[in-house]
């Protein structure tokens, strides 16, 4: 049983997982890259039947994962196609804009089907404020100077299909599909791995 630190965090855990789950049909691996506090990832522990792998830059779990490593932030430590699925949650947008498309890439070498991703899309002024603040304080976190940024549907769709993983689905959200507190576009992706292409 996981013990959540507020509603508003479990809350936002069930949600994540539940767009998650129609994509673990016939899955018997996923990696969550960028796990972050562990939530998301101990919940499909529980729910899931097969491996659940975590990485980040650093070990920020609150909640424990029973396969964790960290990774420099572009190069996963896993061999081809090793996980049916794999997950961004929450996490691109704090991926240095140079480094966006050299761990996408990694995503796609080590996937075996697909990758799911889950990203605050700005839309507005106000969003697009809110997630300059957010990238911002997240960069004073982890002492980096880098350039990040966060992409609008139309831009992420634009750099996934440039690196060979076409959208299977797009999906705009609700902006109140998380919180009241917190509502601001986001979009979930479901990107096929294209094993013809380069």
């Amino acid at each position: 049983m996981i013990e959540y630190p507020s509603r508003t965090v479990e809350k936002e855990t069930h949600h994540t997982v539940s767009l998650i789950e129609p994509h673990l049909t016939d899955c018997r691996s996923v990696l969550d890259v960028g796990c972050g506090s562990g939530y998301v990832a101990r919940a499909l522990e529980e729910r899931f039947a097969g491996e659940v792998w975590t990485v980040d830059i650093g070990d920020f779990r609150r909640a424990p994962t029973a396969r964790f490593s960290v990774f420099d932030g572009i190069r996963l430590p896993f061999e081809d196609q090793r996980f049916d699925l794999v997950i961004f949650s929450f996490v691109l947008h704090h991926v240095p804009d140079v480094f966006k498309p050299l761990l996408l890439a990694e995503a796609r070498r080590v996937a075996r089907r697909s990758i799911f991703v889950l990203e605050d899309t700005p839309a507005t002024l106000f969003d697009r404020f809110v997630s300059w603040r957010h990238g911002r304080s997240f960069r004073r976190k982890i002492n980096s100077a880098e350039s990040f940024g966060f992409l609008d549907t139309p831009g992420w769709v634009r750099l996934f299909r440039l690196l060979h993983l076409p959208p299977r689905h797009v999906n705009p959200l609700s902006r109140w599909c998380r919180s009241f507190a917190q509502p601001y576009a986001r979009t979930a992706f479901v990107l096929d791995v294209d094993r013809k292409a380069g």
